[in-house]
């Protein structure tokens, strides 16, 4: 049955997320965050986002909406696909305009910087009482480009409420995108958060020209602090060992397109953070994820050093290479 769906935010994710619901027969009205309505206009009037995700097609189902009401009016499902950091702004502009009945979904896969809140409770927080129950979250190894192209994809789905779970399953999965429930939403938010930071390191192999030896080293480290991670904070420990631990994690790590793997590429060609930046030229999440994983590190007591290396190398003023050199020397395990 053809539903209408609400997607907050048109960026790459956002509007892949719209193209598999659209190509589900279903409508789907499309919103971008505060100050940036050139993928708009874009999908307006050429039915692309040449800014996000050039050379596709959009089909007309989409609809580009500048208000954010007028997206979120009769939507039976809302995916939130905006950077983490700016969903405490963007749920509490949305909440009073969405359907009592509606079911939300976090793909923003991210811990709030201030209150170190998964994103999941940050909009519970702001919705009404009777919508908190039917919060889901998706995460897992899931480029935007890929999934556009239809390439096969598939995530885990969590949640309380099976419920919920069913419905966003009835509108997303197809041929090529799978969604594997869990009821472990500390785990998979967990998982999705952190996988950017520690993606950062690979890159730096590359910079360096370091191979798949040493890449699986620091992926069996990295796999290691997540999962300790998930434990300490309240979830399934063996939710790490899933799609949206390990999965996401050796997707991000081993995209060439990862904005996360580029920024540490050019680490490790021993620019800063501030020159790194500046060549990617968009939003990098794992420079915040770090600091957040660090805070929520000290705040459970629980040591990351692998973690702990690339925020030192993130927050070097000059070559961090020699950092990274001296860690997998003396502290890689």
């Amino acid at each position: 049955m053809r539903k209408l769906v609400a997607v907050l935010g048109a960026g790459n994710m956002g509007t892949a997320v719209a193209l598999v619901l659209a190509g589900n027969n279903h409508i789907v009205r499309i919103w971008n965050w505060e100050g940036d309505h050139e993928p708009l206009k874009q999908i307006e009037k050429h039915q692309e986002n040449k800014k996000y995700l050039p050379g596709f097609k959009l089909p007309k189902e989409i609809i580009p909406c500048g208000n954010i009401e007028d997206a979120l009016r009769g939507a039976e499902v809302v995916f939130f696909v905006v950077p983490s950091g700016a969903m405490e702004h963007t749920i509490s502009f949305a909440a009073r305009s969405i359907k009592h009945n509606a079911v939300l979904v976090d793909v923003s896969k991210g811990i709030e910087p201030h209150s170190l809140r998964l994103i999941p409770h940050v909009i519970a927080k702001h919705v009404r009482s009777s919508l908190r129950k039917n919060i889901v979250t998706i995460s897992g190894p899931a480029i935007a480009l890929q999934m556009a192209r239809k390439q096969y994809t598939a995530m885990n789905i969590a949640s309380k409420n099976r419920g919920a779970i069913k419905k966003v399953m009835s509108v997303m999965v197809n041929d090529y995108v799978k969604l594997v429930p869990t009821s472990d939403v500390i785990g998979v938010e967990i998982g999705g958060s952190f996988k950017n930071a520690y993606t950062i390191a690979v890159g730096m192999c590359d910079g360096l020209k370091l191979g798949l030896n040493t890449k699986a080293a620091l992926l069996t480290n990295a796999l290691t602090e997540i999962a300790e991670l998930i434990k300490v904070a309240g979830g399934n420990r063996h939710t790490a060992y899933e799609l949206a631990g390990v999965g996401d994690l050796v997707g991000t790590a081993l995209c060439p397109d990862s904005r996360n793997r580029k920024f540490g590429e050019y680490l490790g060609k021993g620019l800063t953070s501030e020159q790194a930046l500046k060549r990617v030229g968009q939003t990098v999440e794992g420079v915040s994820a770090v600091h957040c994983l660090l805070r929520l590190a000290r705040k459970y007591k629980t040591p990351v050093p692998f973690a702990e290396m690339i925020d030192r190398c993130v927050s070097a003023q000059h070559d961090p290479r020699h950092i990274f050199k001296d860690f997998l020397r003396m502290k890689l395990r």
